[in-house]
Formats: structure tokens, sequence, C-alpha cells
């Protein structure tokens, strides 16, 4: 985190040569560069050279980029040195296998990312979606609800529109702006030991710093929503920048104005920014902050002869704000530590109400959920270089937790009168400490260990959870690596605060559920073919424990997808095993093209209280994705891009319908004796992104059309029971998902 003064920064193949030096805080300025896309070489003696592929330069917007040099482990008096493209590494030098760093660009260049960081890692391997309308995530075989988020260094809430509406952990679409995203880390297994309380991954996001020469601003309008940012210095010539960007939903806005006859529109708003000042004595300090609103609706209808589905008799509201901001500051002491320090808060307030229409015709109560909970958090680290070959690093993430949750529900024949299943208020906290190490024995050999441990005092659960990797670059162009983690994850708030009375005694069975724990190995290949071109292979195997259940069945939360309402008593009763191999060939974007093939065998098995082995909800067994993009130069100022991703993919899990119950009760009845022994048909679909990008002096246009699904292929979400025909339908659906847009950056 030092800077490297008179460093020299080169565009590679550039002729004539464009080149220049760091100055001695290590900033540096490239003018005169043509639009197109360019590779830079950063060199100092005494470091190991780097590379930075596929940086886009344009007429109307300054590119910015950060490099780190790693301290060369030998130094002699004359080195030939050949410097390469590393952009398969992640920006987290402590990990060692199953991690990525994507770029802002990526999300948007790849066919059906739709700017979304989530559904852009869809397309890595080991990952898979459950359904093309959420943007939830599979991570080997895990349960979406598995994943962590964090920004600026801390956990956050999750970060979607409409999160959980579908699946616990995914959402419509995510908060996140792609004009604030510097590059981040995704992980999918035997994460580095800074990162608790997630059993799947870890998305890493970072927020840029804005230009600090000039103010630069860029409107969007398209499907998704209409987006302004800006950015730049908040005095010219001063070094304290600002970046900033707002959304607003165009659905809601057409919805608005009555032009889409649709009884459910989602309407939606987000905005972020970050604000960062430097100082020459006291360290770099950013202010930063990301929000979202989301509300939807459906009215009942009350003429029964209409009811085709459940649905159609209820009627419901939902409103959604979720938020994260901090104050963080960065101190280097000396050359060999720095300190990082945040301070931030995080919320979320999700109010559900549902009514339905009883045979009657009658509109009742029939559900009712409130959260208003959130978190203070101080999250400090400090990393310490003891040498070139050791670096380590320490800290502790503090949550305060304070919680509002309110969950009623009608009893069938009641007449509408609701029970309350959790009704609390309070605080508590939540810690988390780690430590970790990584040393290079040579340029080529690296061990990095570390301890996470964390304690939850709402029933007093801890868990101390080892961290290891290694990586051995064993010839040139080979690399093996080794991972192994323990980690943990708690459960969502109210699972904690569900109560039962009996003989007017109120008790809450679930308040002392241990964490749910798993063990991570992982094994890791990779072949790097060309300067730009890698093969890698990742064999893996989890072990997952004291994951709730419910006694005597065959119900387990490693399948758990979404229940707002649900009320049952959890015993820490349930395992799991899942075990596969993922496999990547990615050529890097280079010469104008890109490609990306990725495979995953898998097998994800629980057994339950009831000593069953069995398949999970997400076992899909395998999933294929081949994505590949190409770049035209048009008129010299123009860039045309064209983008398709095929995906292939097995069908979830689902247990059997008890037909003659279902048609009984008007309510589909699973058969859960046989959970999860049925399986949806394996899916195909097909992503297409085309831009096109025209520069013009001080501005640039850019015309993009994203579809998802452009083939139709069919959806499969579950079942639903038939007022009309009287039978139990498959939910199958066609969505296909066109997202036109326009954007001008000036």
């Amino acid at each position: 985190q030092s800077p490297i003064g008179f460093a020299t920064v080169v565009i590679v193949n550039s002729n004539p040569i464009l080149s220049t030096l760091t100055d001695e805080r290590g900033n540096f300025v490239l003018e005169h560069v043509p639009v197109g896309r360019y590779t830079i070489e950063v060199s100092f003696l005494g470091y190991n050279p780097q590379l930075i592929p596929e940086i886009l330069v344009s007429s109307a917007k300054e590119s910015y980029v950060e490099v780190s040099l790693k301290q060369a482990l030998n130094q002699i008096n004359t080195v030939t040195v050949t410097a390469q493209s590393r952009k398969e590494l992640p920006m987290n030098s402590m990990a060692s296998i199953s991690a990525r760093s994507f770029t802002v660009e990526e999300t948007r260049r790849y066919a059906g990312g739709l700017d979304d960081p989530a559904r852009m890692a869809s397309a890595f391997a080991g990952v898979t979606v459950g359904n093309l309308q959420d943007n939830a995530i599979v991570i080997r075989g895990n349960s979406p609800k598995g994943v962590s988020w964090r920004l600026e260094g801390i956990e956050i809430p999750n970060p979607n529109h409409f999160a959980g509406g579908n699946v616990a952990g995914g959402g419509f679409v995510t908060i996140f702006s792609s004009h604030m995203l510097s590059n981040s880390d995704f992980f999918t297994g035997a994460f580095p030991a800074e990162y608790g309380n997630a059993l799947a991954g870890v998305f890493d996001m970072k927020f840029r710093s804005g230009n600090a020469d000039d103010r630069e601003h860029a409107v969007q309008v398209g499907m998704m929503g209409i987006d302004i940012g800006s950015e730049g210095p908040f005095v010219t010539g001063k070094k304290a920048t600002y970046v900033c960007n707002y959304r607003y939903s165009t659905t809601g806005l057409v919805s608005a104005l009555g032009l889409i006859p649709s009884e459910q529109i989602p309407k939606y708003q987000d905005f972020s920014f970050k604000m960062h000042f430097p100082t020459d004595k006291f360290g770099a300090f950013s202010v930063w902050g990301i929000g979202g609103m989301d509300v939807n609706s459906e009215p009942e209808s009350t003429d029964s002869s209409e009811w085709e589905y459940d649905w159609d008799r209820v009627r419901y509201l939902w409103t959604l704000n979720t938020g994260a901001g901090g104050v963080s500051h960065k101190y280097v002491f000396g050359a060999k530590t720095f300190i990082h320090t945040t301070v931030g808060a995080s919320g979320t307030q999700n109010k559900f109400d549902m009514k339905r229409v009883d045979d009657a015709l009658i509109l009742r109560d029939n559900s009712f959920f409130e959260d208003n909970s959130g978190k203070i958090t101080l999250s400090t680290s400090v990393n310490h270089k003891w040498n070139a070959k050791h670096t380590m690093r320490t800290g502790i993430n503090h949550h305060i937790v304070h919680y509002a949750i309110d969950l009623q529900a009608a009893l069938p024949g009641n007449a509408g009168d609701m029970v309350h299943y959790v009704n609390e208020d309070g605080m508590s906290s939540y810690s988390e400490y780690f430590v970790q190490s990584k040393y290079d024995f040579t340029e080529n050999l690296s061990v990095t260990a570390g301890i996470h441990a964390n304690y939850f005092a709402l029933n007093f659960n801890y868990s101390i959870d080892p961290r290891v990797g290694a990586s051995w670059k064993f010839s040139p162009n080979q690399t093996l690596s080794l991972g192994y983690g323990k980690h943990s994850q708690l459960e969502d708030l109210r699972m904690y605060m569900i109560r039962k009375e009996v003989d007017g005694i109120i008790n809450y069975p679930n308040k002392q559920l241990e964490m749910s724990q798993a063990h991570h190995l992982v094994l890791g290949y990779q072949l790097m073919m060309s300067k730009y071109m890698r093969l890698k292979i990742e064999p893996y195997y989890q072990y997952l424990y004291n994951i709730p259940g419910i006694k005597d069945s065959s119900w387990s939360m490693i399948n758990f997808t979404q229940d707002w309402t649900f009320q049952e008593e959890l015993q820490s009763n349930s395992i799991g095993v899942n075990k596969g191999v993922d496999v990547t060939i990615e050529r890097f974007l280079h010469n104008n093209f890109y490609f990306l093939i990725t495979a995953s065998l898998f097998d994800s098995q629980y057994k339950a209280d009831d000593d069953t082995w069995r398949d999970t909800r997400f076992n899909k067994t395998f999933v294929c994705n081949v994505l590949y993009g190409k770049e035209f130069i048009i008129k010299e100022n123009s860039l045309l891009g064209v983008n398709g991703r095929l995906t292939y993919t097995g069908g979830e899990r689902y247990s059997p319908v008890n037909y003659s119950e279902s048609l009984l009760n008007k309510n589909v009845v699973f058969d859960d004796s046989q959970a999860f022994e049925k399986q949806f048909p394996s899916s195909y679909n097909l992503d297409i992104t085309i831009s096109y990008r025209i520069n013009k002096t001080h501005r640039s246009s850019i015309i993009a059309l994203q579809l998802k699904n452009a083939l139709g292929s069919p959806m499969y979400s579950g079942f639903g029971y038939n007022y009309k025909t009287k039978t139990v339908d498959m939910d199958k659906a066609v969505v296909v998902i066109p997202v036109v847009s326009y954007k001008i950056e000036f």
C-alpha cells in the first residue's frame, strides 16, 4: 500500500512507444492515447513487473487503474524479466485457491450479466442459477443463502432489489451500479481467514475513487432503469474526490404512466456514493454509502370464477428498504505496515402484508411480516510485511446487532385471526477475529495459514475455524494449489426468535441453534497455455454439519429457499456432502476477442433427522457454459461488441406431489417421505449482448442490447393447484428478458 515513485509505465506494443514515470506519490498519467483497448506494463527495480490488460479508452472518460507490485524475493545486479498478465489472480493476496477477480466492465460485457455481479458470476465454474427471474446463485451445490456480501471491508445485508423474494440470498437485480465498482473478488470455497459467516461463497466488493483531475458524468436510459452518474474532484486541482450514481427503475416509470397493463410491476430505486479524502500526514479517509428502496403490490380478485391459482385470490403489499454506509480510514506506517479501519452501519426495513379472499369471498388477514433490523460494525485490520517473504494480516470485526421482528400468520379455519410466531425487539452482538500469514519460500512456492474465530452473544455460541492454503508453481506455466478451510454461518435472525406457547408459557426452542459448519477441501491445477489463455481444474470436497433441521423428518435448512412465515422448531441435526470437479478454459480479452468455457460435475447429498441420505434440492449434477465475445473496430473511433453465452444445466430437485391430498385440500401437498427424489428437466439458455460505442470529441455514446434466454427455453419453478381444472399443474413458464439501453458519457 506504499506508493512507488519513478516506476516505468508503458503501453505494450504502442508505436511510437507511449510511456511515462510515476511521480513521488506513485501517480501517473498517459496522455494523447487514441481510443481503443490497451495493455499497460508497470515495472520497477526490485519488484515483479505487472501487466494490466483489457483497458478500454474512450473519448469522454478517463480510464483509471490501480496497480500493485509485489516485491521480488531474489535481488541481483542484472536481471532480464518478462511480464505476464495475471488476470486470473484475485485482488486479495492471501487467497490461494477457488478465487478470482472480476472487473466492472465484465459485468456489462458478459452475455446474460445484465450489469449484475451475481448474474455474471454464474458463468464461472462451480456456479449455477436456480431461476431466470432471480439472481440467486448455487455454488458447488450449496444453498444461495450461504453466500456473504461485503463492501469496503464489512459485511452488508443482501444487496439486491426485492432481496429474498423468491430465494433467500438472491433478488431481482443487484443495487450495485457498474459506475461505482472497482475490481472485486469472488470466492467459491476455502476462503482466506478474514472472511466469516459464509458457507458457500463470498463477494468482496469495492467502490472506486472518483477522477481526481476532471469532472465526468454519465446518463443511461434503459429497460432496467434510468441511471445518472457523476465523479470528479470537489475542487479542481485538489485531491479530494467524489463518485455517485442514482438509478430509478424504468418499470416504475411506465407503471406510473399506466403504459403496462400488468397487475404486478416491481418499482425500485437506489443511490450509491463514495467521497475520498487523501491527506499527506493522516492517511486517506473515505465516506461511502449504498441504499435501495423497493415496492411491489398485487390486487386480489373477488370473483371466484376468475381464480386459476391461489395467488389470484391474494392481495399483498411488499416494501423493502436496504442500506449500508460507513467511514473508512487507511494509514501507512513506514514502508511495511498499514492499518485499515471502517466504522459502518447497515440494515433493512422489510414489510410484507398479505390478505386472502376466503371461500365466502371475504378478504381476511393471511400473514404479516416486518423486520426492522440493522447493525453497527467496527472493522479494523493491520497488514505488516516482515520482509519480502513474510506478510501477516490480523483484525477484528465487531457487530452490534439491533432487531425488531414481527411475524404473524393465520391458522387454517380461524376466520382471519392472526397468531404471533415472532414478536421480538432488542440487541445483541457478533464478533469475528482473524489472523493470517503468507510466506513465500521462493518466487514459486507460497503458503498461507490463518484462523478465523467468531462469537454470537445471543446464544453464547462460538466457532474457531482454521484455514490453510498453498501454491506451487512447479514449472514456468504450471501451478498446483491446495486449500482447506473450516467455515461457519449464522442463520437469519428471525429463525432464532421463533416462539412456542404451551400452557401460557412462551419459550424459544431455536435460540440455542449452533452455527452451521462446513469443511472445505480443494485441490487446484492451472496450466497457462499462453500469456492470454489458461486451463484450470479444481476437484473439491465439502462436509457440512450442525445444519438446522426438523426432528424426525426429512426437512433440512440445506434445502431452504424462502418462507416468510416459517415457524418450525429446529435442531442442529443435519449433515451434507458436496463433491465435484470444476474445469475452466479461459482466453482473456486480447486482439479483440475472448472466450470462457466452464464445466462442473458435482453431487450434493444430505442426511436429515430421518437418517436417510438424499439428493439436496440443488443437486443439479452438472452445468456447462460457453461464453464468447469479439469486438470490431468501426470507422476508427467506434467499437462494436458481440457477446454470446450458452448454458446447459441439470434441473433442480423436488419432492413428489401427493395428488390425492392436494386435490382434497385444494393446495399442493408434497410427499416428504420421498424428499427430492424427482428432478425437473435439464435446461439450456442462450444469452446475447450486443453493444456499439461511438467516440466523439469530449463524449461517447453506447447503445446496448442484452437478451437473456434468447431461445425462449422453458423455466420450471414448482407446482400449483388449478381451481379451474381441479388438477395440480407444474409451474412451467417461458421468460425472455430483453434489456435495451442507451448511455452517454461526457
